[in-house]
């Protein structure tokens, strides 16, 4: 009898474990975000620091701006597992001078963590 109890405790400290660790799990996921667009005609030259924090999920970009045109973005800080699809992100937005690219394929919440942070920086 005393080791149906036992089990039964451990059972239930288990679950539990597993409800509490879900549940921080859904808390903390970084959401998918709105990027929003920016008229490079209105921002002066100059370089400028945007910073975004999507729940567990920050940015920290440096954009440089030259003639009305994105002339280099720095990625100042960001997970370190995930900083290669970061560049790869910042690279298509300095390629093609919109905030309107498609996200690095498995790194859409990386994705659109940079370009909320450079869509700050500009704005």
């Amino acid at each position: 009898m005393k080791k149906k109890k036992v089990i039964s405790l451990l059972v239930t400290i288990l679950i539990t474990t597993l409800v509490c660790f879900a549940a921080f799990a859904l808390l903390l996921r970084p959401q998918t975000l709105e990027i929003g667009t920016v008229d490079l005609n209105t921002v002066t030259d100059g370089e400028y620091i945007g910073v975004y924090q999507n729940k567990i999920l920050i940015a920290v970009v440096k954009v440089c701006v030259k003639n009305h045109e994105i002339a280099d973005i720095e990625i100042l800080e960001h997970k370190a597992s995930y900083m290669e699809q970061a560049e790869t992100i910042a690279g298509k937005v300095c390629a093609e001078q919109t905030l309107q690219v498609d996200a690095v394929s498995g790194a859409t919440l990386t994705s659109d963590t940079v370009l909320k942070a450079i869509e700050n920086a500009l704005k």
